[in-house]
């Protein structure tokens, strides 16, 4: 077995079963009857095993591998414990449309890497992605898997033939980052995510190998407090979850508020631990507070227990304040809360362009793609139909049309469906992954070399070697550049977004401003108000306003 760390080489024994296994460092030859003997020793010897549970992902192979960890499905089912019995997995919930389209991102960033000659010529990426279904177990588990390289993951160790996958690109929730990074950071792993926006990540000391391509929250909170103060808004409430995203963003909001003159009626937290999230409490305290303009820093997985109290009170007439984590991602069903959220602003990604993605994937279909697992459910949810075949033949719906496989991608409102913002950020990070592996193939120098001034092999290159590029790497695109800076950070760059109604009645995100780090003095923020569509009844800032 060879360690994932980077060691002398070394000779290690250990017992498995009743004969020892020798392990001999990453450059000597492994024993056929070594492997042999760790399998057995794992298929029966009681008590010397991990458990074993099943992958929800799938992959290509490739010369070299990126890993892609993604939040496919919005929830998780998490069996009752009675600790009677051996517990169960948790069963995957709530397909996400739209985050699906963020695992063909990765797939079409490498596909079109791999068809360009002049990046990485005669040398082909690969890629496993996993599902973590917003969870920690399950995004740590795919991390294990990735770097162990079997389903049953060793720790430290890696037992398969080939290296493991060059970087990992994700998670996109910042707690569920903070736990692969701390592991990830060890071995000097380079982790690329491409949602993962709390501060604490930027601190090398902690997180030496992670990298974002979307801004950190410090920026984030300021533009958001800067929005407010922009409208005259001088009384608001606070809505954050409970996790590292809400919790420090919405803290340095607040503080940026009081700074600027501006009073917090109310800060409260969405318990994201409960099933209901505490949704009456927070109901009951929005209703009850005369401040109408009220900041949610929350991803938008937990907000549908709110909206839906918020309906249930019949609570209308607020504008919110949306941070990133939601603002341009619709709860479903949205239709059902429209009223509620008329009028919704707030920070949103900056949306950049992927020509051809469009195309690429109005392409897909599961008869040319029988390896992507969620392919199938991604056409369910988007056809209204079910695949009548063995798994669900007794489960099914007989309302729900059948899957036939003639569905057209052209006739779905892609528009709706393909959002370019967070799948921007990962075809960035991919980007960046295979510039950084362009300039260790051509051993290019920054100023600093490594020991005996050696080039690294593309072949059998340490993660620590990867690291050293990725820290330079520069990718140019369109009218602006990215890059990271000492802290792992991309420039700060944001649009800030309107939720308005067409002709057509249906809702839209419209800019009407940004926040931009690079841009010359005074014009980091931007904001056109005329542009800005409110609640019907409401055509001024101030009916928003109501003072203590």
């Amino acid at each position: 077995m060879e360690d994932v760390s980077v060691s002398a080489t070394r000779k290690v024994t250990f017992k498995l079963g009743a004969k020892p296994c020798f392990w001999f460092g990453p450059r000597m030859p492994l024993l056929v009857w070594c492997l042999k003997l760790v399998y057995l020793a794992q298929s029966t010897v009681p008590g010397c095993q991990l458990k074993r549970d099943s992958v929800s992902g799938f992959s290509r192979d490739g010369d070299i591998l990126l890993g892609g960890i993604f939040r496919v499905h919005f929830s998780a089912l998490q069996p009752l414990l009675t600790f009677q019995e051996e517990p169960v997995a948790a069963t995957c919930q709530t397909f996400g449309l739209q985050n699906y389209q963020l695992v063909q991102a990765m797939v079409f960033a490498i596909k079109e890497i791999n068809n360009n000659p002049t990046i990485l010529p005669n040398i082909t990426l690969g890629f496993h992605i996993y599902d973590s279904c917003t969870l920690f177990k399950r995004s740590l588990k795919a991390t294990l898997w990735m770097l162990s390289g079997q389903e049953v993951p060793t720790p430290n160790y890696r037992c398969g033939r080939r290296l493991p996958p060059a970087a990992i690109i994700g998670d996109s929730g910042s707690t569920r980052s903070i736990v692969l990074a701390l592991i990830l950071g060890l071995y000097r792993h380079p982790q690329i995510s491409y949602g993962s926006t709390s501060p604490l990540l930027g601190d090398r000391n902690q997180f030496p190998s992670f990298f974002r391509t979307i801004p950190s929250d410090d920026f984030q909170s300021r533009g958001l407090a800067q929005l407010v103060i922009h409208f005259g808004w001088t009384w608001v409430g606070i809505v954050a979850s409970d996790d590292e995203y809400g919790q420090v963003g919405s803290q340095i909001v607040q503080q940026e508020l009081i700074k600027a003159g501006a009073c917090v009626a109310f800060n409260v937290n969405i318990l994201i631990s409960r099933s209901d999230k505490n949704a009456f409490y927070i109901a009951h305290i929005i209703k009850n507070s005369t401040a109408n303009a009220i900041v949610i820093f929350s991803s938008v997985a937990y907000l549908p227990p709110l909206l839906d109290e918020l309906l249930r009170q019949n609570i209308t007439g607020k504008i919110w304040i949306a941070s990133e984590g939601w603002s341009t991602s619709f709860p479903v069903p949205f239709e059902k809360y429209s009223e509620i959220l008329a009028s919704t602003i707030g920070f949103a990604i900056h949306s950049g362009k992927m020509l051809g993605f469009q195309e690429y994937f109005t392409s897909i279909h599961p008869s040319s793609s029988p390896w992507d697992m969620f392919l199938r459910k991604f056409w369910e949810g988007a056809f209204r139909c079910q695949w009548l075949d063995w798994e669900n033949l007794l489960t099914r719906d007989n309302t729900t049309k059948k899957c036939t496989g003639a569905e057209r991608m052209e006739s779905l409102p892609i528009n709706s469906i393909i959002e370019f913002r967070f799948t921007y950020n990962i075809y960035k990070a991919v980007y960046a992954t295979a510039l950084a592996l362009e300039d260790l193939r051509k051993c290019m120098q920054y100023g600093e070399h490594f020991p005996q001034e050696t080039c690294a092999n593309i072949s059998a290159f340490h993660p620590w070697q990867l690291l050293h590029y990725i820290k330079k790497v520069r990718l140019g695109r369109e009218t602006t550049e990215a890059f990271f800076d000492k802290h792992g950070n991309p420039p700060v760059l944001y649009d800030i977004v309107n939720w308005q109604r067409d002709p057509e009645n249906i809702t839209r995100h419209v800019k009407v401003g940004s926040y931009d780090s690079t841009a010359p003095s005074g014009k980091t923020f931007v904001m056109n108000s005329s542009l800005v569509q409110w609640a019907a009844g409401k055509t001024q800032v101030r009916d928003y306003n109501i003072q203590i």
